[in-house]
């Protein structure tokens, strides 16, 4: 027999189920015997099977939580799918399922009452990239990046009016990240103005700014404008002629906004970077902390970006060799 952990211990996966009795005798087997027919009366029986369930699992929240959280861990996926078009399915999943978020696991409703503004993630990457930086600013973030999951944060208002939790623009943390010192950014003109250069080919601009987690050196941080204006280009550069002029002419007409590559003053690394006196090898620095930015967040790497990546992985090696000569 199949065994599931609950928080009781360890029971049958079938105690974390309602008893029903169906009587299928009026069910059409098709000739196989192994479907039914789809028709009217199938279509009523799933019907009131999901009502039963659906009762039985609210039921369950007001009796039984415990035993709630343990059938939630083995069939979160089914509950999330009721949720899309249940109300009171959507209602347990925000009181009583946890989601990852950047303060750990928590319920919707726990994470809305602690980040009112709270935001979240389409994608487990950007989530895994952005959410240590976004709880050091104080930013609630919450992983929506599993099936369902973006939908149902989307349908909460159905339930509350004042539950709404907006997508995050990366972008919009670099608003939240604080300036440096201005003493020191004057101090870090020649090497902005270098990194400037090192990274305006690849149509990214340099900030510095001084933030947590001290430990991260490098953010690339890309608007949704800039991912679209991207993705125009892509298909501009791999279309016929005719469609490449009709993607120019829209490339064209969208604002410009180019990615970030912000730099961490808190970081002793960058500091360092700042400090060296040769601009060619701060732009060097510049273009690896780059390629580790694109790397850590999961971006594609264009072949401009495996370039420079490969540019300054050698252009490193061969300075740390010839220091040593």
């Amino acid at each position: 027999m199949l065994l599931a952990e609950s928080a009781e211990g360890l029971l049958p996966e079938w105690a974390f189920f309602a008893r029903c009795v169906v009587d299928a005798g009026e069910l059409r087997p098709t000739a196989s015997r192994e479907a039914l027919y789809e028709d009217d009366l199938l279509e009523h029986t799933r019907t009131v099977l999901g009502t039963r369930l659906r009762e039985w699992l609210v039921t369950l929240a007001e009796t039984d939580p415990a035993r709630l959280r343990g059938f939630l861990r083995l069939h979160h996926l089914g509950v999330k799918a009721l949720a899309l078009h249940d109300d009171d399915m959507l209602r347990l999943v925000d009181r009583w399922l946890e989601f990852e978020t950047s303060d750990g696991p928590m319920t919707l409703a726990q994470f809305r009452l602690r980040h009112p503004n709270g935001r979240y993630t389409s994608g487990v990457d950007e989530f895994r990239q952005l959410s240590g930086v976004a709880g050091a600013q104080g930013v609630g973030l919450i992983n929506a990046g599993y099936v369902y999951d973006a939908d149902i944060l989307e349908r909460l208002p159905r339930i509350d009016p004042e539950a709404r939790l907006d997508r995050l623009d990366p972008a919009e943390l670099a608003t939240r990240l604080s300036p440096v010192d201005p003493e020191a950014e004057l101090a870090a003109r020649p090497f902005l103005m270098a990194a400037a250069n090192a990274l305006d080919g690849l149509g990214c601009e340099v900030v510095l700014r001084d933030f947590d987690p001290a430990s991260l050196p490098a953010l690339y941080l890309t608007s949704r404008a800039a991912q679209h204006q991207a993705e125009l280009r892509e298909a501009r550069e791999n279309s016929d002629a005719l469609w490449a002029d009709v993607l120019g002419a829209i490339e064209n007409v969208v604002a410009t906004d180019r990615p970030r590559l912000v730099l961490n003053h808190r970081n002793p690394l960058v500091r360092r970077i700042v400090a060296l006196p040769t601009p060619a090898l701060a732009g060097t620095a510049v273009e690896a902390l780059y390629g580790m930015a694109l790397l850590h967040g999961h971006h594609p790497l264009r072949a401009a970006d495996t370039a420079a990546l490969n540019r300054s992985f050698l252009g490193l090696l061969d300075w740390a060799v010839l220091g040593k000569e």
